[in-house]
């Protein structure tokens, strides 16, 4: 960066407040990162892995993940109140479809302006498209898991290493895109919009 000329002609104890001050511009740009909440009502599994992803270098928003206990709208309900309190730029409300209607999350959503991430059954299918394509019926959680095994016969839903998964993202991603959109797409994810959103730092709605 060309340094001002006030800054060029500073000598002595100026210099001293030139850091001072280029310190407080620094400062200043850390607290104006995009906050990002992710609330999911998965206590394990979803918690693993997002808190996992936060860590990577390319994540450029301050994120914090939060289990809300309950139904999809109950996970929208905790994320709004979430955002409202803590002042969150962002709220993300990841779910499964599993049993549940899914109109009532879905409306709740867009007059709380969370972003709803749904996974048609559940979150394993987002899981399983980092190993390879995912496109036959999956009936249920228990055989997406049996899914998963295929591929990690270790495979623990209360002891997931994000390590897995890190260097699949992309591929993931690439693989989401392919799929029917969720939630009426089995399989389906909207994960992938997560991976956007804290890529570059922008809202998108994974609806």
């Amino acid at each position: 960066m060309t340094p001002r000329q006030g800054d060029r002609q500073a000598s002595g104890p100026r210099s001293g407040r030139g850091r001072e001050t280029d310190l407080r511009r620094r400062a200043s740009t850390r607290e104006q990162r995009t906050t990002i909440l992710i609330a999911t009502n998965g206590e394990s599994t979803e918690r693993a892995y997002f808190n996992g992803l936060k860590q990577e270098s390319w994540v450029r928003p301050r994120v914090v993940v939060v289990a809300e206990r309950g139904s999809p709208v109950n996970v929208v309900r905790g994320a709004a109140r979430r955002r409202q309190r803590d002042d969150f730029d962002e709220a993300w409300a990841v779910c499964d479809v599993d049993d549940f209607a899914t109109e009532p999350a879905t409306r709740e959503a867009v007059v709380a302006d969370v972003n709803l991430a749904w996974s048609n059954p559940c979150f394993e299918v987002w899981l399983l498209l980092h190993y390879g394509n995912c496109t036959r019926f999956v009936e249920n959680a228990k055989r997406a898991r049996d899914l998963l095994r295929e591929h990690d016969p270790a495979w623990d839903k209360t002891a997931l290493d994000f390590g897995n998964f890190r260097d699949r993202i992309e591929d993931a991603c690439r693989r989401a895109d392919r799929l029917d959109p969720p939630p009426e797409g089995n399989p389906s994810t909207a994960v992938g919009h997560i991976i956007a959103a804290l890529r570059d730092g922008r809202a998108r709605t994974g609806q």
